[in-house]
C-alpha cells in the first residue's frame, strides 16, 4: 500500500503545510476526503467535523469488530460516511494487513 501526505484542514479552508495539521493517508481515503472537514449527518442536518488524527482519540470514535469500523461518535459515523471506510475494498485492506 503506498500513502500520501494529507492535509487534515485542508488549504482551503485556511489548512497550513505544517506537521500539526498533516497526517498519512491512503489514496482511496484521501481522494473521498478531499477538501471536505465535515458533512451534514441525517436527519439531524446537523453539520458534524471529520476525525482529526492529531487531537482524537480513535478509541472515542471508531469501534473495529472483523475489520469493520462502527462509530462510537457522531464524529466517527461522519467520518466513516464520507471516507468510505467500509467500502468492501478497504474491509479487505485491514484483513490483509492484520
Amino acid at each position: 500500500m503506498t500513502f500520501q501526505v494529507d492535509h487534515i484542514i485542508s488549504i482551503k479552508h485556511g489548512g497550513d503545510t505544517i506537521e500539526s495539521n498533516l497526517a498519512w493517508s491512503c489514496f482511496a481515503y484521501n481522494n473521498n476526503k478531499g477538501s471536505d472537514i465535515g458533512t451534514v449527518l441525517l436527519p439531524s442536518v446537523e453539520f458534524i467535523r471529520l476525525f482529526n488524527p492529531r487531537s482524537d482519540s480513535w478509541d472515542v470514535h471508531f469501534e473495529a469488530v472483523d475489520c469493520v469500523l462502527y462509530a462510537k461518535s457522531k464524529v466517527g459515523e461522519a467520518t466513516i460516511k464520507v471516507l468510505k471506510l467500509n467500502e468492501v475494498e478497504r474491509i479487505m485492506e485491514r484483513q490483509a494487513l492484520l
